[in-house]
């Protein structure tokens, strides 16, 4: 409600609508009136969203509203089709939509796990130390994304991204290569805070990523990046369009669909649709790698996703080809002072990313760092946790210079 009371109306509109219409689809199942209510309800959603992304008069978003609408659409669908009963308790059913800690910006939660762990809730140990030190962790760890990487890696990319024509080519690649990691340790340190909260109150959120820089082709890149929303565009978009049932062709046009949906998704501007349809494209053509060496397909993977990330992140297709005009004619280092960073805070923020690439590495080969940490004596994880904490309270990126405006993900 700090962003305004009508945003809040917004969410108990969908709340309560989608759970009356879970309960009436019960009562009405296998015949036409239900199919009435789950499209009627279903619409309304999609409605909404489309309203506040597309109205140029709403200059921000009802908090968390793109990820409660695909909640509530895939639990209408689920109760419809039968894979789910319909949740009764209307403050379970309340707290499966408005969870706070995954409100804003997810994981995309299904209705029969998390609402399954409400029911189950009587069962978890309040004080559970196990419990609490992993959830701790997630925080800490979430903190130190955002607040060490993810907001240190903002300063340069923004002042590239802003006013890319006073910056040589250089810049402008070493800005979009930076923001690869800015968005990875932006929403991946949400996730794991929000998951770290979550765990304290004795539920388990779904996990939404997985070393996603370490895919060896698009496709293993979108099982591993936003799993919560991957997973749901599989099963409530490319699935009922006919998935790969229906021969070579429909296969990819329902493969195009789906991430031309998932870019509708993240925005309104035309470069979110291009950088939709180039995802779409990528594993439509990637078959023709696929035996290639695996570190060729690394490689190549990394660098399209890298380049895709440009389409994403600039304000308009006009700054893109005005940006990739500028890479091609004027490829030199111009203004490294201009993207407002110091030897100082270029080694903290080159120091994190290897941090990142490290961790996920080991985590690749089945090494758990939480685990390794879980041996080690209480004086030597004293020292850890202090060591960390106090990089981020002192080393955290904070004052008048830093853009306030959050997590990337919540203007989704």
């Amino acid at each position: 409600m700090s962003f305004g009371t009508r945003y809040a109306l917004v969410l108990l509109i969908s709340t309560a609508g989608t759970w009356l219409a879970g309960i009436f689809i019960e009562r009405c199942q296998g015949k036409s009136l239900g199919r009435l209510i789950v499209t009627g309800v279903i619409a309304l959603h999609i409605l909404l969203l489309c309203f506040f992304k597309f109205d140029s008069r709403n200059l921000v978003l009802p908090v968390g509203i793109s990820f409660y609408t695909f909640q509530a659409v895939g639990y209408l669908i689920d109760v419809y089709e039968g894979r789910v009963r319909p949740e009764h308790n209307v403050i379970f059913f309340g707290l499966f939509q408005s969870f706070f800690p995954k409100l804003v910006q997810g994981p995309i939660e299904r209705s029969d796990g998390f609402l399954k762990q409400l029911h189950s809730l009587e069962n978890v140990t309040l004080f559970d130390l196990q419990r609490i030190r992993k959830g701790l962790q997630l925080i800490l760890w979430g903190l130190f994304e955002k607040l060490m990487i993810a907001d240190r890696i903002a300063i340069p990319v923004n002042a590239v991204y802003k006013q890319f024509w006073a910056f040589g080519g250089v810049e402008i690649l070493l800005a979009t290569l930076l923001y690869a990691f800015q968005i990875y340790c932006d929403f991946a340190g949400y996730t794991n805070m929000a998951c770290g909260i979550a765990q304290l109150c004795g539920i388990e959120l779904t996990e939404n990523f997985k070393r996603p820089y370490l895919a060896i082709s698009v496709r293993d890149f979108w099982r591993r990046w936003h799993i919560s929303l991957s997973s749901w565009l599989r099963d409530y978009v490319y699935i009922p369009l006919g998935g790969n049932r229906k021969g070579k062709l429909r296969k990819h046009i329902n493969m195009m669909l789906t991430f031309l949906v998932s870019g509708i998704w993240h925005g309104t501007g035309f470069h979110f649709l291009a950088w939709g349809g180039m995802h779409g494209m990528a594993q439509i053509l990637e078959t023709k790698l696929s035996k290639a060496p695996k570190l060729l397909r690394w490689f190549l993977t990394f660098c399209f996703i890298d380049a895709s990330w440009m389409v994403f992140r600039v304000n308009s297709l006009g700054d893109l080809r005005g940006m990739l005009w500028v890479v091609i004619t004027d490829f030199r280092l111009r203004d490294p002072a201009g993207m407002e960073l110091g030897g100082f805070e270029w080694l903290l923020l080159l120091l994190g990313i290897l941090l990142i690439i490290g961790k996920d590495i080991l985590n690749e080969k089945g090494i758990s760092l939480r685990e390794q940490l879980g041996r080690q004596s209480w004086l030597v994880r004293a020292l850890i946790y202090t060591a960390l904490l106090s990089g981020i309270v002192i080393l955290g990126v904070y004052g008048g210079a830093y853009d306030t405006s959050g997590f990337l993900y919540t203007q989704f």
